[in-house]
């Protein structure tokens, strides 16, 4: 449901997610340790991030105000990264959870394709109609009703769906496109995802056709990789990072200029890269609590806004957030690169693929900021990887043949393990 939907209660904004979180929040909290194992390393940096969320906006703002305006951002964050955590035990619940999710993608990507080929906006102002306009805050403040942009590209409208903004949309749906395709899920499930994710094209952002591109481009480059035996993951990732940091110290404008070269619109890339310039100096002199709502130091001509997640988080709250966050994703990331090898290929499929998902919202994190659902979907997609590395891990510590317990407390090989034994040793 769009942003629209929403109910007040003591000064916090309870969007459709927000009710989702809080109502999911107290049963997941109970189930987590009977499902996905104790705590991990992931979590204390995710937590610990949060927590100094709070503490900084109780540094700016006093104790009392600093919690209220603190605590719906944290719900957001850690709330979507408690239910991710709590809801997944296996890389079995992960495939069950793509297929209960499609009928609500799907919704979104037809919406999607309707809004922008007819031009005229429907979910959004439906919705506006029964709740009222979504509010337009800037700085942490109401300032009147938000306006849903109107802006042909291509010949066509970009459109919103149920998404907050267009290309939060297209990011969403994009990254979807590599999880499934790596699943491991068939027939007409398999498809409608496919199809699903595609329909991320109309929100006709720069970001979303270079996500789009990216989540096919690796998938193909996992499956031609077995073709070049020297080439594996671990050096063509090393060798991307280095030539990444080459560009960025080489290139005028560095990584983020040669990406703008691609854009559709070169006056935002222009603008994202006067934003990373200033925002960057204001949080080097506001390093540990941030700005809070406040504005960064800029030209008049420069819009306010940031569009790159992790500098408007090190904006808001100060590096520590941000910083834990990245060790966090860069811990499970190559977490999973190290055990994938070792798993059946349909289980190391799918966790590459979720690899690919957090590269492409990790990538597309640097022109663009993730909030509201995206914000949650986001740390939902943090939560999921980091419970399949510890369900895999688990499988790897125990080898290739899986034990199980008989009810009179005998520990034997699993019935399959076993049947497969017998057929290779009779003659």
């Amino acid at each position: 449901m769009p942003i629209e939907v929403k109910f007040v209660a003591g000064g916090l904004n309870l969007y459709a997610y927000r009710i989702g979180i809080l109502i999911a929040l107290p049963l997941l909290i109970y189930l987590a340790p009977r499902r996905t194992g104790q705590f991990s390393k992931v979590d204390f940096l995710v937590a610990t991030g949060c927590i100094w969320m709070m503490v900084s906006f109780v540094q700016l703002y006093g104790p009392g105000d600093g919690l209220v305006r603190s605590v719906a951002l944290v719900l957001d964050t850690f709330g979507g990264y408690l239910i991710a955590r709590g809801s997944i035990s296996s890389l079995n619940d992960l495939r069950r959870v793509l297929i209960l999710v499609l009928p609500g993608l799907l919704f979104a990507a037809a919406f999607f394709m309707i809004e922008s080929v007819s031009d005229r906006l429907m979910i959004r102002p439906f919705f506006s109609s029964i709740f009222g306009n979504a509010v337009n805050y800037e700085g942490g403040s109401a300032r009147g009703n938000l306006n849903l942009l109107y802006e042909r590209r291509l010949g066509l409208r970009r459109a919103y769906s149920v998404f907050s903004y267009p290309i939060l949309g297209g990011i969403i749906l994009a990254s979807f496109l590599p999880l499934f395709l790596m699943s491991g899920i068939r027939s007409k499930a398999l498809y409608a995802g496919i199809i699903a994710s595609c329909a991320a094209f109309f929100s006709l952002s720069s970001a979303t056709f270079l996500a789009l591109a990216m989540g096919v481009g690796l998938v193909i480059s996992d499956r031609l990789l077995p073709l070049f035996r020297p080439l594996r993951w671990p050096l063509l990732s090393a060798v991307l990072v280095f030539y990444a940091i080459l560009a960025e110290i080489a290139l005028k404008g560095g990584i983020v200029g040669v990406v703008s070269r691609f854009t559709l619109n070169p006056a935002t890339a222009y603008i994202r890269r006067m934003q990373w310039k200033y925002g960057g100096e204001t949080v080097m002199e506001n390093p540990w609590v941030g700005i809070g709502f406040g504005q960064y130091d800029r030209p008049e001509w420069l819009t306010g806004a940031i569009d790159a997640h992790f500098l408007a988080l090190a904006l808001r709250f100060g590096l520590i957030p941000p910083i834990l966050f990245a060790i966090a994703i860069a811990i499970v990331m190559i977490s999973i690169g190290r055990v994938a090898p070792r798993l059946a290929k349909s289980e190391r499929d799918f966790l590459v693929g979720l690899n690919i998902m957090m590269t492409i919202l990790v990538f597309s994190s640097m022109t663009v900021t993730y909030f509201s659902e995206a914000n949650v979907f986001f740390m939902i997609a943090l939560g999921i990887t980091t419970s399949c590395l510890l369900a895999v891990s688990g499988q790897t510590m125990r080898g290739p043949a899986p034990l199980y317990r008989r009810p009179d407390n005998r520990v034997v090989p699993a019935p399959e393990m076993a049947a497969s034994s017998q057929k290779r040793t009779t003659p």
